[in-house]
């Protein structure tokens, strides 16, 4: 069993995703309906608790997706994997995408280029749970981030180490052991 070191707890999670809920809120109020995307399977816990905090006077419209250039892997392959890419007709909308962590960017910038020429959007922006700057290899850059984080491999809050760990309430570094 890895030993995996606490980085924040629960509680600092919610705390931060609460004030960004607030900015959220606050940026949004005008905007008729927001859409909002979850880049799954990373983001769902992020997403569930940052949604519940955005109060808007209209209801949010929730959307997924599933992306990747991970795979099973702890580096990014450089390939975005899109084995599931359907959405709505949501052109002219404001769009919120929600993903768990932006680290090489080749992720985010795929998906905010395939947002623009698709959909022309209104708006869109971009809410991270984390940031990890110093493994960017494209420019992108998030509108709202939860933390911004040091170069090492984190599980937790959705994230995962092959897999496994996603379902921890806190976000943690495996410092020995975790998958091979």
């Amino acid at each position: 069993m890895p030993t995996i070191r606490e980085i924040y707890s629960a509680a600092q999670i919610q705390e931060r995703i609460d004030q960004m809920g607030e900015q959220i809120s606050s940026d949004y109020k005008e905007v008729d309906r927001l859409v909002v995307i979850g880049v799954m399977k990373g983001a769902i816990l992020f997403l569930a608790d940052l949604v519940r905090t955005i109060k808007l006077k209209n209801p949010l419209q929730l959307e997924f997706v599933r992306l990747s250039s991970y795979g099973s892997g702890k580096e990014s392959t450089g390939v975005i994997q899109t084995p599931y890419l359907e959405l709505p007709d949501i052109r002219h909308k404001h769009i919120l995408i929600v993903e768990d962590i932006v680290d090489s960017g080749r992720t985010a910038k795929f998906f905010k280029e395939y947002l623009q020429d698709q959909f022309d959007p209104a708006s869109l922006k971009l809410a991270a749970f984390l940031d990890k700057p110093s493994r960017r290899r494209v420019q992108v850059e998030a509108d709202y981030v939860g933390f911004t984080i040091e170069d090492f491999f984190v599980v937790g809050f959705g994230l995962d180490d092959a897999e496994q760990y996603r379902e921890l309430p806190f976000l943690g570094e495996i410092v020995n052991g975790g998958a091979k």
